[in-house]
């Protein structure tokens, strides 16, 4: 048990040892003021056939939205005074960006079509977060449920069958995030999450903003 708890700790100091100097690197970019951008959400793959083309539009506005919203908290309310000390950066707020973005006739998809260095100068910051999520879409809730339950049905009655339960996803998330300056990327992270029947989109976006957050080298 003593020797868990030590490597604990050792790849808790090694962690916080290696942000730390992720941060001192980044930061020799001078940045000071960052705007988040529009995240962009992706959907693809099976989309469950039961809705219309008018409420898929509708689905990924709304998740489009709780993702922005998410974003914007976790990485601008993340604290962790050991770490954060060590930033003067600002983050533009979310109603000043949107206003700017606005004010030039930019929608979200927009956005996304334009050079990072461009939009930098249009909302008057040394930088921008690019974030995008690309969901997979492979089961409906329901079939992955139904799929869960005939697994277990047959882990009671086949004993040592091993089918294993719990496991089918709804959806795959594939997530990049970019800190840019003047057109060069200064920081990125990529990974992958996931959606089932019983984790939900809302709450696996909520994990995706803020692995994101713990990861941001500012």
């Amino acid at each position: 048990m003593k020797h868990i708890l030590l490597l604990l700790s050792l790849s808790l100091v090694i962690s916080s040892c290696a942000r730390k100097k992720m941060m001192e690197r980044v930061q020799q970019y001078n940045i000071r003021t960052i705007a988040i951008l529009p995240a962009q959400l992706e959907v693809t793959g099976n989309i469950p056939k039961k809705l219309t083309a008018e409420q898929v539009k509708e689905m990924i506005a709304k998740n489009n939205a709780f993702l922005n919203r998410a974003l914007y908290i976790d990485l601008v309310q993340y604290v962790d005074t050991r770490l954060r000390r060590y930033s003067q950066v600002q983050f533009q707020s979310s109603e000043r960006t949107k206003k700017l973005l606005e004010e030039k006739g930019l929608s979200d998809s927009a956005v996304w079509q334009m050079d990072p260095m461009e939009l930098s100068k249009i909302l008057g910051v040394d930088a921008v977060v690019s974030t995008k999520v690309t969901q997979n879409h492979i089961l409906s809730d329901e079939v992955a449920l139904g799929v869960d339950i005939v697994g277990g049905i047959l882990n009671r009655t086949i004993p040592g069958i091993g089918v294993p339960t719990g496991a089918a996803r709804t959806s795959d998330m594939f997530v990049s995030s970019a800190l840019i300056k003047e057109g060069y990327t200064v920081w990125s992270t990529r990974f992958t999450n996931q959606t089932d029947w019983n984790y939900p989109f809302q709450q696996s976006i909520q994990n995706v903003t803020r692995a994101i957050a713990r990861r941001f080298p500012l």
